[in-house]
């Protein structure tokens, strides 16, 4: 692997992405022959043949295309770790990478991450949102330290902690004629819903709830984020299902009525993950800012949750 170096691989990249030899050599700053030579290189290394050579330039073989996506992801962890290491040579003692779905960013996470970054500035926080889902599986592949995530299903092999209630209702438009105060999910299946994408547990539970009933799922429109969502119910195109505690600032704001579930699966739970597996210092006093408590020697060393 003596020759395998990130300039041949990162010009490799350049070469798949432009179609061309001589043009990824001119963005790299070399000549000609000296690319040629390196993607060579790169194909004795492997063992396969990485480009098509064509009159009209290059293409990446099905292994090329295989390496291409490889060095993508390399590149880019790569880039990951240099800012990393850069927040530690400024002063930072910490990092943790923190991942939480829509419905914590949407209530009070924001502000606890905020008061936790003023107690600890030394301790550098990476947030990106995702769903559900997808956060449990960037902890179990270990590029997240800490997830918020809705629901206790697939949670094998991680420890979870409760964190909030994550109760759900159903948003109205102030003129909409449905008027009792609360209703089962099926008694509001007549009408259309506003929705958010497929991918996400509000609309799974929604389709099983509609499957149960034996009714369609009027699904009109399918957006990204709440506030879209409660744009569009007050606008009259229908009705949505989401947090209750998400959509608190939309109802002083706009037109809008909560309407309580009596499903089961509308009183909801969120729960803070991690690895199972001692958590680094920073690690922890995150975990126990958001748990509001302070975490035994066992749970901090990998035991389960008291």
């Amino acid at each position: 692997m003596t020759r395998l170096d990130l300039s041949s691989l990162a010009l490799f990249l350049k070469v798949v992405d432009s179609g061309s030899l001589s043009r990824a050599a001119q963005q790299s700053h070399i000549a000609l022959s000296a690319a040629s030579r390196r993607i060579s290189l790169l194909e004795e290394e492997f063992g396969v043949a990485l480009l098509h050579r064509k009159p009209t330039g290059v293409e990446a073989t099905g292994a090329g295309q295989a390496l291409a996506s490889h060095v993508r992801q390399l590149l880019r962890d790569i880039d990951q770790m240099r800012a990393e290491l850069t927040d530690y040579a400024q002063g930072a003692k910490g990092h943790v990478r923190l991942r939480a779905n829509v419905s914590a960013m949407g209530q009070s996470l924001p502000d606890e991450l905020a008061t936790f970054s003023q107690q600890y500035p030394d301790i550098k926080l990476e947030i990106r949102e995702y769903v559900s889902r997808d956060i449990l599986q960037t902890l179990r592949e270990g590029s997240a330290d800490v997830g918020i995530v809705t629901g206790t299903a697939q949670l094998a092999g991680l420890r979870a902690y409760p964190y909030c209630a994550d109760r759900l209702v159903a948003i109205l438009p102030r003129q909409h004629p449905w008027r009792k105060k609360k209703a089962q999910f099926a008694d509001l299946l007549d009408y259309d819903i506003i929705g958010l994408e497929s991918n996400t547990n509000i609309h799974r539970a929604m389709e099983a709830a509609a499957a149960t009933a034996g009714k369609p799922l009027r699904l009109r429109i399918q957006v990204r984020s709440f506030e879209v969502v409660c744009r569009m119910i007050e606008a009259g195109f229908g009705i949505g299902i989401l947090p209750e505690g998400v959509v608190q600032r939309f109802r002083r704001e706009w037109a809008l009525r909560f309407v309580a579930l009596t499903d089961a699966w509308a009183e909801r739970s969120m729960f803070v993950c991690v690895r199972e597996e001692a958590m680094p210092l920073p690690t922890r006093k995150l975990v126990e800012h958001l748990l509001k408590r302070p975490l035994s020697t066992s749970e901090a060393q990998g035991g389960s949750p008291n």
